[in-house]
């Protein structure tokens, strides 16, 4: 079989696959070699999505991109901070704070078994690590799940039976974590209805998502038993008054009219119109709608204040933006050389020369 590009992607995600499944079924028996397997799932997944632009991305800035030591596997490949670099500069679909950090603390806690030890001397200690371990892998699974299935799920829809079997039997762990759920429960009930509201997790799956009891303003949502946090937006239906939340997301649906909303709705809800009104009296244009790096929508970016700016398609949250030097199209992320690469929006002169 000739090694060509498609074969050895579809090795890197089987092997990502399989480093996965191997995590799972270690959890109880082998719960340091489920730490080294999972984060090399994710370390193989995250260089797959490069390989998808260009082969040559996988290999450690140091060397030089050799196409037969390539296919023998005779090279040094990127980190994980690298991968993440080179997936937000030059494949512009890179990671946000919170995925690079989940992907962090899994490296992490990998280096530390790896080179160093991670031992428990009871039953209990034991019982302790299996549930941090479990937590961790969840949380982090659930960004990971997420990219594989909707940002990048163009490259790996491939793969989405096996994904969604995975993801099933990751799901299936959260009974470990039961007794986390059963320490914060007496805490859950006495705040739930004064000020908080609880919902189901969706990477844990208990009932300790902890919601704020505002309206119209997007906020952070933490849950009390695996930790994530992301954000949310909770408003009274336009139609109906009923009560509406946005997970993560510009999308939502009413579950009492059906009324749908997309994120140009919620960029109504949150934009600030006498601020931007007055902006536009004194000429000021930071106050334009803008491109999300993250997720690459157009107009969906919001200024809230005068360093704050949220996505509504995706929900990132932003502290400036900049405008492109080609295109002069206010983005979210690094903008510098934008003028001979181009933004989300253009190809910069790079483009337009190849047009020429």
């Amino acid at each position: 079989m000739p090694m060509d590009k498609a074969t050895m992607l579809d090795l890197l995600v089987e092997n990502a696959l399989g480093f996965l499944s191997k995590a799972i079924s270690e959890i109880t028996e082998a719960p340091k070699f489920s730490i080294i397997h999972f984060y090399a799932a994710v370390e193989l997944f995250i260089k797959a999505r490069l390989m998808t632009e260009h082969w040559s991305l996988v290999v450690a800035k140091r060397q030089d991109p050799d196409w037969a030591k390539f296919i023998s596997g005779d090279f040094q490949s990127v980190s994980l901070d690298e991968a993440a670099n080179r997936l937000d500069k030059v494949a512009r679909c890179g990671l946000s704070k919170q995925e690079h950090q989940a992907f962090r603390d899994i490296a992490r806690h990998r280096n530390k078994v790896v080179h160093f030890f991670h031992e428990a001397h009871t039953t209990e200690e034991s019982d302790e690590t299996i549930r941090s371990i479990v937590k961790q892998q969840m949380y982090a699974w659930y960004f990971l799940h997420k990219l594989l299935t909707t940002k990048w799920n163009d490259e790996f829809s491939k793969w989405d039976g096996e994904i969604s079997r995975l993801d099933k039997l990751l799901r299936e762990l959260h009974e470990f974590l039961q007794v986390i759920y059963e320490q914060v429960k007496p805490e859950i009930e006495k705040k739930n209805g004064s000020g908080f509201i609880y919902k189901t997790c969706p990477s844990c799956g208990f009932d300790s998502q902890e919601h704020e009891d505002i309206e119209s303003s997007v906020y952070e949502s933490e849950c009390l038993v695996c930790g994530l946090s992301e954000n949310y937006l909770k408003i009274k239906c336009l139609e109906c008054d009923e009560i509406v939340f946005f997970e993560s997301g510009g999308f939502a649906t009413c579950k009492s009219c059906g009324e749908v909303y997309e994120p140009k709705d919620v960029v109504d809800i949150l934009i600030d119109d006498t601020a931007t009104h007055m902006a536009v009296k004194d000429g000021d244009d930071s106050w334009d709608l803008g491109n999300c790096s993250n997720c690459e929508d157009y107009n969906t970016v919001v200024r809230l204040d005068e360093e704050s700016y949220i996505c509504t398609n995706c929900f990132v949250n932003y502290e400036y933006m900049n405008r492109c030097e080609w295109c002069g199209e206010p983005n979210t992320g690094d903008m510098e050389g934008s003028y001979w690469a181009g933004c989300s929006m253009c190809e910069g002169k790079s483009g337009w020369d190849k047009d020429d």
